[in-house]
């Protein structure tokens, strides 16, 4: 359930949401900010369901069952709006019409309106100054939730109009510990040193496109520790063909990300304690003295240029001839 996530994950947030609702000090705003992976999203409509449940707990949060709960877990509260700026920007007219439905009578016997912009940070300089004026004049039983990333790309006259909640993302030690219960070692430790969100993790290991690039990647370190030529038939003949693979970019993203961990690794003579390929890799790579660092900003630079490049072969071939200079 989300309040055990985020008693667990995220405490501050926890215990100021928990205080706010069991004293019935609810703000007519707030802002959630925090990086990627942390349950921002999932707070706000764990805080509007909690708004409306009938079924409380001890700590002022909703019971997510019940069919209040339900409703807005599938959108389908009639005074509930979600404008959402992830994939394209929240606009002015969006604003507008969101304001014109919350000035007439509610629709609900509930009396609260609640509306939630996710990456609100995404909207645009004409829709932040018509949210501002919305912020300013806030109507009883209204409550905003604004959902960002980038905070710095809010006005600052709706930051001052707005609770903040912080999210912090989970430390290497906190999901490595909890994953390695769940799944392979290694793949615990990867995936812990990439992402810092449990549910990602556990969602990533079973993809098609990561299990794909860490097999990309075994074979790549055995081959490319031998010759660099090698290591580029590997990821030609069984890296990441666009017209076989639904998101070869994805999956590439994936293998570049665990290359970099590996390199990290070399450097800082770390051990997982599982004693499979990975770890004799590190063996072999620390023995051969190879510029890592040189080749870990390869691989960086290469991510870097990854979404803005069409054709993923010929960005393998760059990587490695970039790489295989570094080694000569």
């Amino acid at each position: 359930m989300i309040k055990e996530q985020l008693a667990s994950e995220q405490p501050i947030a926890y215990r100021t949401l928990s205080h706010a609702l069991m004293h019935n000090k609810i703000a007519h705003a707030y802002l959630f900010h925090g990086p990627s992976g942390t349950p921002k999203l999932e707070c706000a409509y764990l805080l509007a369901q909690s708004l409306l449940c009938e079924h409380v707990d001890r700590d002022g949060f909703a019971c997510e069952k019940c069919i209040a709960c339900n409703r807005i877990k599938d959108h389908n509260f009639a005074d509930m709006v979600i404008l959402d700026g992830k994939n394209t920007s929240i606009k002015k007219e969006n604003i507008l019409k969101l304001q014109y439905k919350f000035h007439k009578t509610g629709l609900e016997h509930t009396g609260k309106k609640i509306y939630i912009l996710n990456f609100a940070e995404n909207a645009t300089a004409d829709a932040l100054n018509s949210l501002l004026k919305f912020l300013e004049e806030p109507a009883s039983e209204m409550i905003a939730i604004l959902v960002v990333e980038q905070m710095d790309r809010l006005l600052p006259t709706i930051i001052s109009r707005c609770q903040p909640i912080p999210f912090h993302p989970l430390t290497f030690d906190y999901c490595f510990k909890k994953m390695k219960k769940e799944m392979d070692i290694l793949d615990a430790y990867l995936l812990s040193k990439m992402i810092r969100s449990l549910n990602e993790i556990r969602d990533v290991s079973e993809s098609d496109e990561y299990q794909h690039a860490r097999y990309v990647l075994e074979k790549f370190l055995s081959a490319f520790i031998l010759s660099p030529y090698r290591g580029l038939d590997v990821l030609l003949q069984n890296g990441f063909d666009q017209k076989k693979q639904r998101d070869a970019k994805q999956s590439m993203r994936y293998f570049l990300d665990m290359l970099m961990v590996f390199y990290r690794d070399v450097m800082i003579e770390n051990q997982i304690g599982s004693g499979g390929w990975y770890e004799k890799q590190l063996i072999e790579y620390r023995k051969k003295q190879t510029a890592v660092i040189k080749l870990l900003e390869i691989a960086m630079h290469t991510r870097d240029k990854l979404w803005k490049s069409v054709n993923i072969s010929l960005l393998c071939d760059q990587m490695v001839d970039q790489m295989k200079e570094a080694v000569q």
